[in-house]
Order: C-alpha cells, then sequence, then structure tokens
C-alpha cells in the first residue's frame, strides 16, 4: 500500500514546482513575444541562446495560469512558493550620503566615507535611514534628519552646512541625488530639496 503515498507525494511536489517554477519566475510573460524581440536577443547573445530564453519564456507564460489556480492553497497557510534567484542585485541602487560643507563624510557602504558608520548601520537605525532614502516624503525624515545635523555640528563645530542626500542609480551607471535635506547656519532649519 505503499503506491498511494508515492503517488499524494510525486503529486504534492509536482504542484510546488510548479507554483514556484524554480529559475524562470523572474520571467516577464511579455519577454521575447514578438519576432523584433527574438531576432534583437539573438543579434545580442547568439541563437542558442535566444533558442534557450524563448523556450524559458513559452514556459512561463504556460506556468504561470496553472500556478495562478494551483498556488491558492498558500494564503491559507500564510506561505508563498518563490525561488527568485538574486541575478544582478537590485534593480536600483539607492545610498544615503552625508556632506558637511560640500565635503561627503559618509556613504552608504563606501570605504573611505565612514563617519558615523556604526550608528548607521546599527539594526534599529538602518531600517530609518534605508526609508529616509528610499522615500522623499518618509515619515522618520526629521526626526533622523535633526539627529544627523545636531551630530554633524558636534563633530565638525566649524560647519555651516549639512546637507543629507538620497543617492540613486542603476548597476554600472553614475549616482543622481534623487531628493536632500539640508540644514545650514545659524538657525539650522531642515529643508526638503527636491
Amino acid at each position: 500500500m505503499k503506491t498511494p503515498k508515492a503517488i499524494i507525494l510525486t503529486g504534492v511536489y509536482l504542484v510546488l514546482l510548479i507554483v514556484a517554477a524554480p529559475g524562470i519566475s523572474f520571467l516577464k510573460p511579455t519577454m521575447l513575444r514578438t519576432e523584433k524581440a527574438r531576432a534583437e536577443f539573438r543579434d545580442d547573445h547568439g541563437v542558442a541562446a535566444e533558442t534557450f530564453a524563448s523556450a524559458a519564456a513559452d514556459l512561463r507564460r504556460l506556468q504561470q495560469p496553472l500556478a495562478r489556480a494551483l498556488g491558492s492553497f498558500q494564503p491559507v497557510f500564510r506561505v508563498r512558493q518563490s525561488w527568485h534567484l538574486y541575478r544582478d542585485g537590485p534593480s536600483t541602487i539607492r545610498r544615503m550620503e552625508i556632506q558637511v560643507d560640500g565635503t561627503p563624510v559618509y556613504r552608504t557602504m563606501d570605504e573611505s566615507l565612514r563617519w558615523s558608520e556604526d550608528i548607521f548601520r546599527n539594526r534599529r537605525i538602518r531600517p530609518m535611514a534605508e526609508t529616509l532614502v528610499k522615500k522623499p516624503r518618509a515619515k522618520n525624515r526629521a526626526g533622523l534628519g535633526r539627529y544627523i545635523v545636531a551630530r554633524a555640528r558636534a563633530d565638525f563645530p566649524d560647519a555651516s552646512v549639512v546637507e543629507i542626500r538620497s543617492l540613486w542609480n542603476k548597476r554600472g551607471k553614475d549616482p543622481t541625488v534623487h531628493h536632500r535635506l539640508v540644514a545650514s547656519a545659524p538657525d539650522w532649519t531642515l529643508e526638503d530639496v527636491q
């Protein structure tokens, strides 16, 4: 009587494999759908790569409706089966930079600019710094900004301007300032600058 158990386990594994779709779950369903897109991909990467990528895209288009139908059990158990691969990292890289009188003193993940890094990398402060960089109107921007300005004034007593900049860039591109907070002497009031 081991046959029904083996059949049930095989069925469960197939459902999980279809719902998760390891390796193709990050593909967009519209990838290589037109002949023009396939020709451009073939020119850039070769015939073999275009064949494999086209087959994967077709498999993804078949997998999506099946995954929606079979994956309806997931919310009941508060789980989500997905095997997303990291590939190239985040599509947009965001960093916080602090400048005192126009000179950078801190930048996220920069070995040469590490002023107060132990504070900004602290597990309780890091989410606030990440939100400040991600959202121009983050709820914590005023409090964290005031703290940064007060600390910069204590460490750099001759400073006249403190600027908190949100730098965004795509991989391999130069960062641009997305938004920033500026405080200057004598009143040291933080101002949002877009």
